[in-house]
């Protein structure tokens, strides 16, 4: 929940790699996010389609969760932000910060409110959202399902009555799981980093940022910026309670961390060297640097090129960060800020449609979906609500990627038995392998192919 476990994947250039030599691409690809946790692979999609101006891209996103739509939404409009009221560093550190920190920047925080209050009028006014978010297409979720992402959103606004007091339920939700292990947490969370998440391939997570997180729940953290205010799209089970909201406090993955999805793999060789077991660059410097591409990508529509210069690099450093949790005091005062109002831009070949919560569990069995999709994407976490059907709705040729467990702190039996149910499945449905299991390699995701009678 709230990420995934595998790298952002372009799953535009992942369907061409499985296309004959010198195929087209078709004019338009319809792609099903099957509970991805975050909008990892739409960044990426979108920050390649300038390649693409004909390509006309749809993306079903399906999550068992009212507040994962909501937390999409905002991190989605942080990167279509209008570059008059956001930069793309500042679009940058903002998605970071909004996407892997229990506390967040003032700055942060005032943009959370002030967008919320925009999406609220963007989901309860159709006119008002096609001129203002053209690309968001809600047309699938219930009545009752706006009605909760209003209330989601009117929760993000700070207001006495809608605390989320997320450093106390970190810690409290730390001692109940290490138990008597608690007062040698720090010796826990190394031997879960150096045995677990590097032994099983993310070798560029730094064991300073990961004793951090596991601490704090702050994963990104830069020696200018101070976080002190609750993330609230961290909040879940979120239930009206008059002017005041009732929620399940922390939940989600705090073991792994969200380091996996923008921040093991980079272009530039150098940043990710390391010597005698120490990186030059932190897990959070590559996020820094990846993000920061899809972010100019999507704004300026041409290729980014690296500047050392444009991002951090605190690989062996241990910064002095969020050591001081506030665990009494939540900010709760309105915050004046710039209202990020302005219509979203870019990519106008891009539709995101939100498929209502229900739909994750009889997507297998909707009509309107038959024979509709060329790419799917499956979560890890979401590999046993594939049911017998579900391959109905895949087009010839469509190309389905399983998420795998290889980079997190699963032991090697369980990382096994998952690959091994996901090629069960794959044999089960006759899919043939795009991905080379002869090279002696780990994966983070599965590729496959549908075949039908016609091939």
């Amino acid at each position: 929940m709230f990420w995934g476990f595998c790298e952002a994947l372009d799953l535009v250039a992942e369907y061409k790699k499985a296309l004959p030599v010198d195929t087209p691409l078709p004019e338009t690809l319809d792609i099903l996010l099957f509970g991805s946790g975050d909008p990892r692979h739409i960044l990426s999609i979108a920050s390649q389609l300038y390649l693409h101006p004909q390509l006309k891209v749809n993306v079903y996103l399906a999550e068992g969760c009212i507040e994962l739509l909501a937390r999409h939404m905002v991190l989605l409009a942080i990167a279509f932000e209008n570059s008059q009221l956001l930069s793309v560093r500042g679009k940058t550190h903002l998605f970071m910060d909004l996407f892997g920190n229990n506390l967040i920047r003032p700055f942060s925080s005032a943009y959370l409110c002030s967008k919320a209050t925009e999406l609220t009028n963007i989901i309860t006014d159709a006119e008002y959202g096609q001129r203002q978010a053209p690309m968001f297409v809600y047309d699938a979720l219930r009545y009752k399902e706006r009605d909760q992402l209003e209330s989601v959103f009117r929760f993000w606004t700070n207001s006495p009555n809608h605390v989320f007091n997320i450093a106390r339920y970190w810690e409290d939700r730390l001692r109940t799981q290490l138990g008597v292990r608690y007062d040698h947490r720090h010796g826990a969370f190394d031997w879960d980093l150096q045995m677990r998440l590097r032994e099983n391939g993310a070798k560029q997570v730094c064991p300073q940022e990961y004793k951090h997180w596991r601490e704090t729940g702050v994963a990104f953290t830069f020696p200018e910026y101070e976080q002190t205010d609750p993330n609230k799209t961290f909040a879940v089970g979120l239930v009206r309670n008059g002017n005041a909201f009732l929620h399940r406090g922390s939940v989600g993955d705090n073991m792994t961390g969200p380091f996996i999805s923008f921040g093991q793999k980079c272009p530039e060789e150098r940043l990710t060297r390391s010597k005698h077991g120490v990186n030059d660059f932190r897990s959070t410097d590559v996020t820094e640097r990846n993000v920061l591409q899809m972010m100019y990508e999507i704004q300026e529509r041409k290729p980014y090129c690296f500047d050392p210069k444009d991002i951090h690099q605190f690989g062996a450093h241990q910064l002095d960060a969020g050591k001081n949790l506030n665990k009494d005091l939540v900010r709760a005062e309105p915050i004046d800020s710039v209202r990020y109002d302005r219509p979203l831009e870019g990519c106008e070949n891009l539709r995101i449609h939100f498929l209502s919560v229900e739909d994750v569990l009889r997507v297998h069995e909707l009509d309107r979906f038959r024979n509709k999709f060329d790419i799917v994407f499956v979560a890890g976490n979401y590999l046993n609500l594939v049911k017998d059907g579900f391959e109905r709705n895949w087009k010839e040729g469509c190309v389905i990627c399983f998420e795998t467990r290889q980079l997190t702190v699963f032991s090697k039996e369980e990382l096994k038995e998952h690959c091994e149910t996901i090629k069960a499945l794959a044999k089960k449905r006759s899919l043939e392998a795009v991905t080379n299991f002869s090279i002696n390699k780990h994966h983070s995701a599965l590729f496959y192919k549908h075949k039908t009678d016609r091939q």
